[in-house]
Order: structure tokens, then C-alpha cells, then sequence
């Protein structure tokens, strides 16, 4: 297949359908809108590309929000993983090529659909279909080709998704001893490992609910949701914990009295929910673990717990 040719033809289609189609930013080579949705479009028969491509989100702003992006493939490459895109080979492009055609000398529009297949396809010679399960994870915005590169040695790569929970933390309320008010206001955002109980350092913004391969080895949580729950309570009650010291006249003297003040558990609630950030682990003449959501290498080891960076 002919990328720049492939172009053209679904650049054609689309404005046939009624899309206004601008140039892609290089990792995707079309972007089309209409007033009901957006799609962006990829020709290539590059693993890397497609590999990138296929795990990308894509959002744009309207009035009612960002909303997600339909994602479009035309490609002739076999045993790729295309993720939740829609998938034209050579024979489906000529096919819509066709149908826009009739419906131009017709004087009507080509309806187009864009849905996601419900599992994870891979294009070969005979299409067929991956096992899948649904997790909340960050997305894999990095190829294993690019992971390998990034560990700088070779050897067999392997995703994995390591478990984190994610927290919302909130403490109300106030003490008034004598003339000090004391508040016990405070809000929290942030993660921490659900394999060792140590914080994350990554926020959770994104998060992908598309299928992964069963084939993916996935971390079962070792550190549970009320153990998580006691110990972000525990640290934020010490946090906010406040000695005052007050002055008393006894006599001709002055003594000082040194008083501790510490929220209340009831007046704590937090709420945790898992996500799976993926990594890379690369097994050559050592292991080495990448991030694949940010590309970073992890410095520690994910059997020991993995700490994102």
C-alpha cells in the first residue's frame, strides 16, 4: 500500500461524508470533524506506527467536554495489534470508495460508522480475535519496539500491569480551645502502590477502559483496599495533628501547658479505586522495566513493588 495514495482516497471519502479533514500532527496523518464527531486517521503499514497509534487517546474540547475521538486504520500489514481502531485493509478501502462514489452521483451522502470492535483485532491473512478482559489502566503510549530501544539492551519484552489505588482523601472539621481555632480542613489527591503500599508518583488523569490481551501478565493487588484506606487515614491524622501550648496564671507565676489536637477518624472519608499502570519488562543480560505510559525506566524492581517515576 501506497500511504500518500491512501490518503488521498480517505480524505475524498470523508469529505464526501460530509467531514471537514485537516493534515495530522506525524503520529496520525488525517484529522476529521463533522458536527457530531471526530476522527483521526492513519495510513501506514509500519508496525511501530500502527503499534502507537492503536494505544493512543485521542480527546478534543467541545462545549460539552473533552470528548474521545474515533480512531480510523487503513492499512495492508498482517498480525498487528490494532487496538480499539476501526480497520480498513485494501479491499474495505475500495469498497467505501465505492459507496461514496454512488452516493456522489446520487446528489447524497455516504454514511460512514467508526465504532471500535468489541475485542482486540489482529489483522492477518484470516481475521481473527484475541481474548481479552477490561481493566482501568493508564494507556500504552509506548510500542514494545520503542521500549526495547529505551531499556538499550536486548532480549524478550514482556507488558505487565501493576496494580495502584487511587485516592481522593478528604478531613472537615474544627477544635476551638480557648482562644485558638484550629482546623482540621484538608483535601488529597494521589496514588499509591497496591503492591507495597508506597505513593505513586503520577497522577491518574487519563485512564483507558479499553480491553488488554489476557495474554498480559496483570499484578494481583497484595495490598488491600481497607489496608490502603487505614493507612492514608493513619498519615493524614498525624499530618494534621497540631500541639498548641497555652499560657495559665497561677499566682505570681505563668505555666505553660502543651495540648494535642488531632481530627477525628469520622470525620475522615476517603475513596479508592484500582488502576493499572503498564510496564514493559525487558529480559536480556539483565532485566530492566520501562514505563509504558511515560517511557521512563523504573528504578525499582517490579517483583520488589514497582514505583513509577
Amino acid at each position: 500500500m501506497i500511504p500518500g495514495r491512501a490518503q488521498e482516497i480517505v480524505q475524498w471519502i470523508l469529505n464526501a461524508a460530509g467531514y471537514d479533514v485537516d493534515e495530522g500532527d506525524g503520529r496520525h496523518d488525517l484529522s476529521a470533524f463533522n458536527d457530531r464527531e471526530c476522527v483521526v486517521i492513519l495510513c501506514s503499514d509500519e508496525r511501530n506506527r500502527i503499534e502507537e497509534f492503536a494505544w493512543l487517546k485521542y480527546r478534543i474540547s467541545s462545549d460539552s467536554g473533552p470528548e474521545e475521538c474515533r480512531k480510523l486504520l487503513v492499512t495492508g500489514a498482517a498480525g498487528v495489534d490494532t487496538g480499539n481502531c476501526t480497520v480498513w485493509n485494501e479491499e474495505d478501502l475500495a469498497r467505501q470508495a465505492a459507496k461514496a462514489t454512488l452516493s456522489y452521483v446520487q446528489g447524497e451522502r455516504p454514511v460512514l460508522t467508526f465504532d471500535a470492535p468489541v475485542t482486540r483485532r489482529v489483522i492477518n491473512t484470516v481475521a481473527e480475535e484475541e481474548e481479552t478482559v477490561d481493566i482501568p489502566h493508564l494507556p500504552v503510549t509506548i510500542s514494545q519496539e520503542k521500549a526495547v530501544k529505551i531499556a538499550g539492551i536486548r532480549g524478550a519484552a514482556e507488558c505487565r500491569f501493576i496494580p495502584y489505588w487511587v485516592f481522593e482523601l478528604e478531613s472537615t472539621g474544627e477544635i476551638v480551645y480557648k482562644s485558638h481555632v484550629i482546623s482540621f480542613d484538608k483535601k488529597k489527591v494521589g496514588t499509591i502502590s497496591a503492591i507495597n503500599g508506597l505513593p505513586g508518583d503520577f497522577t491518574a488523569d487519563i485512564i483507558d477502559n479499553t480491553p488488554v490481551p489476557a495474554s498480559a501478565q496483570i499484578l494481583t493487588p497484595k495490598f488491600s483496599k481497607t489496608e490502603a484506606a487505614e493507612q492514608l487515614i493513619a498519615e493524614l491524622i498525624k499530618e494534621l495533628s497540631k500541639t498548641v501550648r497555652v499560657s495559665q496564671p497561677q499566682g505570681d507565676t505563668i505555666c505553660y501547658e502543651d495540648r494535642e489536637f488531632r481530627p477525628e477518624r469520622s470525620d475522615i472519608t476517603v475513596d479508592l479505586s484500582l488502576v493499572y499502570v503498564p510496564v514493559w519488562q525487558i529480559r536480556g543480560n539483565r532485566i530492566v522495566e520501562v514505563n509504558a505510559y511515560t517511557g521512563d525506566i523504573l528504578e525499582v524492581p517490579m517483583d520488589d513493588g514497582v514505583e513509577v517515576l
